[in-house]
């Protein structure tokens, strides 16, 4: 079983390194969701799909943030090869959402120095915002039968709701949460992230 992983906004496929090297008793890969010429969400969903499509030999989509969104939204495409998801930190749906949007005005209102800082690009992180903004996964999550595993770090309280939501959406789920975890917890708590993974994957065997 090959594992496929999905950075979140302002990060980078590198940002699954640590969780990757815990994991190399299986074939990993991370896409980079928004390569030189990818400027949009859109654009990087097709070209994901794209990507997925070609695959061989069953796989384990993981997103954790945007990545997330992408693994549940591409969950309605035909994906052959396609076995079971990871998701985390997963939004359920961002319109109407006062957080999100408070969120966005505020990348809007911060100069572009703040994101260079983080390694972020200030136009991508806008964009795609705005793009999301309109976002519900209901629906989706409502006929969606994979195997999923949900994860939320306990601190990570605006998608704890959202988590608990799509657990009771989702036909075949478990939902963990990692205690003191934050939002990014591929960068904060790898190992404990790949225990929750691992114990998933056993089950898929």
């Amino acid at each position: 079983m090959k594992l496929i992983f999905l950075h979140g906004l302002g990060q980078s496929a590198e940002s699954w390194k640590e969780v990757r090297n815990l994991l190399t008793d299986y074939p990993s890969e991370a896409i980079e969701l928004f390569p030189s010429g990818v400027s949009n969400y859109q654009q990087a969903k097709e070209r994901v799909y794209q990507h997925l499509a070609q695959e061989t030999e069953p796989f384990v989509l993981i997103g954790l943030s945007l990545g997330a969104t992408l693994t549940l939204e591409l969950s309605s495409y035909d994906l052959p090869n396609l076995r079971a998801l990871i998701l985390s930190g997963c939004p359920l749906k961002l319109a109407g959402n006062i957080l999100f949007y408070l969120q966005l005005l505020i990348f809007k209102l911060l100069p572009k120095r703040v994101f260079e800082k983080q390694g972020a690009d200030k136009t991508l992180m806008v964009g795609v915002s705005e793009e999301l903004k309109t976002l519900d996964l209901t629906d989706i999550a409502g006929t969606c039968s994979y195997p999923t595993l949900l994860i939320c770090g306990s601190k990570d309280k605006p998608n704890l709701s959202s988590m608990k939501a799509l657990h009771r959406l989702l036909t075949d789920s478990q939902f963990q949460i990692i205690p003191d975890g934050p939002h990014v917890l591929n960068k904060a708590k790898p190992k404990e992230f790949v225990e929750k993974t691992r114990s998933f994957l056993e089950l898929l065997k």
